[in-house]
């Protein structure tokens, strides 16, 4: 355990000395906030200042989880960093384990910044199911930083990294509801969606901050975002790489996809389903409709 404890504490000193790391976790969700803040007056309406609130904290997991986790992981190998861990008594499992919790260590402090800037600055109330929603970005944190560190895993160089990972972070970003309401999206992309994701995550989060969903559903969202991080790990530690000279097949990319399975699946049955279940309004819609623990009295 004290092994494991000093792993982790060097692990964080080495990410806080990370620029990228520092702007995706908490300048850039910030600066996303207030933008969007002011943009659109969110502090005259709950739905709004709720909506704002759910972009900016999906930002930061997708933040933490592709660049913070994935970009950072093949910056360490390229550096040596990790060269340096195989002439100790240590495998990937450890390694891997404390990238998970320097994200959430780093990362959850964010969170809690942001609900609170939401109060004072947006006028929204204390959220009703506060724990259950730590509990749930934590376990979204932990999935989308599996997915980062699968793209760490099966791109060869920092060029092929930064790629993969802007071919998934932009979709995520999008066409899950963070950025454009589901609302307002066509048949056609909302089959798209259901595919992504990022759109489990938006669900989770709007479920409990703006629609008032059961918690069964709640928990729905979190069991595939459970899964992927079980994947992913298991992915993450059969392709690790410990010098950047260690190559690996094209055809390796395709574990990318087994990581994301759980949302295929999903997204086929929902794609099925097409028309049988309502779409979630946007904010606006819902503000005639939100619970009243939504907006200061």
């Amino acid at each position: 355990m004290k092994g494991y404890l000093q792993l982790i504490k060097v692990d964080i000193k080495l990410a806080l000395r990370q620029r990228v790391v520092i702007f995706f976790n908490y300048l850039f969700p910030l600066v996303f906030f207030f933008g969007m803040s002011s943009a659109f007056k969110a502090s005259t309406n709950a739905g709004t200042a709720t909506y704002v609130l759910t972009m900016s904290l999906v930002l930061g997991v997708l933040g933490s989880g592709l660049f913070g986790a994935g970009v950072r992981a093949i910056q360490e190998r390229e550096m040596n960093i990790l060269r340096r861990y195989k002439v100790t008594p240590i495998t990937s499992g450890p390694i891997l384990l404390a990238s998970m919790v320097t994200g959430w260590v780093i990362f959850m402090p964010s969170i809690v910044m942001l609900v609170v800037i939401s109060h004072f600055f947006n006028n929204l109330a204390w959220p009703s199911r506060l724990p259950l929603l730590l509990v749930f970005m934590s376990v979204a944190l932990i999935a989308f930083r599996s997915i980062g560190l699968v793209i760490a895993s099966v791109a060869n160089t920092m060029q092929e990294g930064n790629i993969l990972v802007q071919l998934l972070y932009f979709p995520m970003l999008l066409l899950s509801g963070a950025t454009i309401p589901a609302s307002a999206f066509g048949p056609t992309v909302r089959i798209v969606s259901g595919f992504i994701p990022s759109t489990y995550l938006v669900k989770g989060v709007n479920g409990m901050l703006l629609y008032d969903q059961p918690t069964r559903l709640i928990w729905l969202w979190a069991g595939a975002l459970v899964l992927t991080a079980i994947v992913g790990w298991t992915v993450g530690m059969k392709l690790f790489r410990w010098e950047k000279e260690e190559k690996i097949k094209g055809s390796a990319k395709l574990w990318v996809a087994a990581v994301l399975a759980p949302f295929l699946i999903i997204g086929l049955f929902q794609a099925l389903n097409e028309g049988k279940a309502p779409v979630n309004r946007s904010p606006n819609q819902s503000l005639s409709r939100a619970p009243a623990p939504l907006a200061k009295q």
